[in-house]
């Protein structure tokens, strides 16, 4: 799972980086879509979470664009009670199922991010050796607090919850993964279309692929990563007709391998 990221919102350095022209009636009918319903329509944030919007670069018509889309694709419409299902990672031993059907092969875009976080435990973060005990109880007793403060500014009666009375050890935290050398992210995405009619500003959902982790991630204590590309594979990735569905696996299996440092996600 992908939880959240960091992802790259600079509509003019996506067009300068990576020759990505921005679709401007979409990205002007989105700023007025978060100006009048902030809440189903976040305003553009670096840290994104499922439900918030991002950039997308795709192909149209043989030229790189990009469009604001949901960090969330749209199921396909036979798929019952699509709300059960997490539609912000695909698995990429997944693509061929019948949830992305309306998605692999047909709409291939990428996003590009700094980092993402995950939720791991505490126990298999500490084997890790990265992060001290006395950090993690520090970040939740900060946690704790800030809830609690909240919650009597409000003028509510506060009291810890069950998870807050549990020890460190027994818990689980939030951590940043971020590249080592520094440099963007990649990342392979699939897109939909809402099959039901909606503002023009929510029409597209997308989801990450995701894969088996490097050996820090997985040494910190989770079992999942975005694949990550290297640059001069992207159009190869954006042409969705420029291979068959198994050469496609084939590609994303032998994708850009990075080294990740990761720490506790502190304010987040």
């Amino acid at each position: 799972m992908c939880y959240s990221a960091l992802v790259k919102q600079d509509l003019k350095y996506l067009g300068r980086r990576y020759g990505a022209l921005a679709v401007k009636e979409q990205v002007d009918a989105y700023t007025e879509a978060s100006t009048k319903n902030p809440k189903d329509f976040p305003p553009l944030k670096e840290r994104i979470y499922p439900g918030y919007y991002a950039p997308v670069i795709f192909n149209r018509e043989g030229k790189r664009v990009s469009e604001v889309m949901r960090y969330g694709a749209f199921p396909p419409a036979h798929i019952i009670d699509p709300s059960k299902y997490s539609s912000f990672n695909a698995r990429r031993d997944n693509l061929t199922s019948t949830f992305w059907g309306n998605a692999f092969m047909k709409h291939h875009g990428v996003v590009v991010l700094n980092g993402f976080y995950e939720w791991v435990a505490v126990k298999d973060l500490l084997s890790a050796g990265v992060v001290r005990l006395s950090d993690i109880e520090k970040e939740f007793a900060r946690q704790a607090d800030a809830r609690k403060q909240k919650i009597i500014s409000e003028g509510k009666a506060w009291k810890p919850t069950p998870t807050e009375k549990k020890s460190a050890i027994e818990r689980q935290i939030i951590i940043e993964f971020k590249p080592e050398d520094g440099n963007d992210l990649i990342v392979p995405a699939i897109f939909s279309y809402a099959h039901e009619d909606q503002d023009l500003a929510g029409k597209a959902g997308f989801a990450v692929i995701t894969d088996e982790p490097t050996a820090e991630i997985e040494q910190a204590g989770h079992d999942r990563c975005p694949i990550i590309l290297d640059e001069q594979d992207i159009d190869s990735w954006l042409n969705h007709d420029s291979m068959s569905a198994e050469l496609f696996q084939s590609f994303l299996e032998k994708r850009r391998r990075v080294t990740f440092r990761h720490g506790l996600a502190i304010a987040s």
